[in-house]
């Protein structure tokens, strides 16, 4: 009897935590996929980024928003842990120049920038990655199944220092995908 207080506070508190699209914002990996080609095999995925109303309002303050795109991929040992064959971080600034009145994209894999008038379309923009190669044909082994990941998220670290403490404890500053995993049949895939 002493401790009816626990559940509301415990429903109370993961409701205060949990962000997403119930939320309005998140991000979210609508489709990812590795397609073979004659150089090896090309990761391609399409993710719907949604900002939060306080990562909007910072970006629109002159406050550089930092998105990684990580993606990883083993291969699958049936005696040992899987062996890791390839992770890449695509790292995406996006700036809002006010002035100008337009957002700009940062590729930093690239080092290509990219400047639009509003917020969703350069969003739409960046959710689309095409065809970098993820596995290269001679590293390839066709009796291997590989295991494929990628995940989303708003890089907290990179935030200017005053602001990035806060951010820790701010449930609408931790926005990610959580990973999004399939399977690879490589000789089925040939």
């Amino acid at each position: 009897m002493k401790r009816k207080w626990l559940f509301p506070l415990f429903f109370g508190l993961s409701c205060f935590v949990h962000s997403g699209y119930a939320s309005g914002y998140g991000f979210s990996i609508t489709s990812a996929e590795l397609l073979g080609s004659d150089k090896g095999y090309l990761f391609s995925a399409d993710v719907d980024y949604r900002l939060s109303p306080r990562a909007n309002n910072a970006l629109l303050n002159g406050v550089p928003l930092t998105i990684v795109v990580k993606v990883e991929i083993d291969r699958y040992r049936k005696l040992m842990w899987n062996q890791k064959v390839f992770t890449k971080k695509i790292v995406y600034r996006v700036t809002y120049q006010s002035l100008s009145k337009r957002y700009r994209i940062y590729d930093h894999d690239l080092g290509l920038h990219q400047y639009f008038t509003d917020l969703r379309s350069a969003l739409d923009t960046m959710g689309k990655i095409r065809g970098f190669i993820a596995l290269d044909i001679e590293d390839v082994d066709l009796d291997a199944v590989y295991h494929a990941k990628v995940k989303v998220f708003l890089d907290i670290e990179a935030l200017p220092l005053p602001l990035r403490s806060i951010a820790y404890l701010i449930p609408q500053w931790h926005i990610s995908s959580g990973w999004y995993k399939w399977s690879l049949d490589v000789l089925n895939r040939r």
